[in-house]
């Protein structure tokens, strides 16, 4: 697992890029969670009836659910605690490492910072923590191409 963080000047910019932005359009949602003017949370499974006829998948994609989010958060006072559970789409998780399950990010905001976890699942057990490895080195390049420097803590 890999932490690291974004702080001051950062957290307003990336948080504008994460809701209204295309940072992560093509991530799925896991979970995500809202502690705003009441308690909000979605497991990120999509309804299938809204899918178009042909298509299947599990999950939402973060650009059907961020604009609720944005809504959700959006006024004078900050939300309490802004959680989001991220995967990696399946065909770009097998491209990156053949025994990768899911490869996802945990992104917090709390107290004006914004704490990144990364996390992988494996198909088949193995100790060898090159899947880690892979995702980790993919989510600290995805950053800097963006334009963040990550803190580590």
């Amino acid at each position: 697992m890999y932490g690291f963080f974004l702080s001051g000047d950062h957290v307003r910019r990336f948080m504008n890029d994460f809701l209204k932005g295309k940072l992560f359009d093509d991530f799925t949602v896991r979970h995500m969670e809202i502690f705003s003017v009441a308690h909000f949370e979605t497991d990120g499974r999509i309804n299938p009836d809204f899918l178009p006829e042909g298509e299947s998948r599990s999950y939402c994609l973060w650009r059907e659910l961020k604009g609720a989010a944005f809504f959700l958060i959006k006024g004078s006072i900050k939300p309490r605690i802004f959680k989001t559970v991220l995967a990696l789409p399946p065909e770009k998780t097998e491209e990156l490492h053949k025994n990768a399950a899911s490869m996802h990010i945990t992104i917090t905001f709390e107290k004006d910072r914004v704490v990144f976890l990364t996390g992988t699942s494996q198909k088949k057990f193995s100790l060898d923590k090159d899947t880690d490895r892979v995702w980790e080195e993919y989510v600290k390049e995805f950053f800097i191409r963006s334009g963040y420097e990550p803190e580590t803590f």
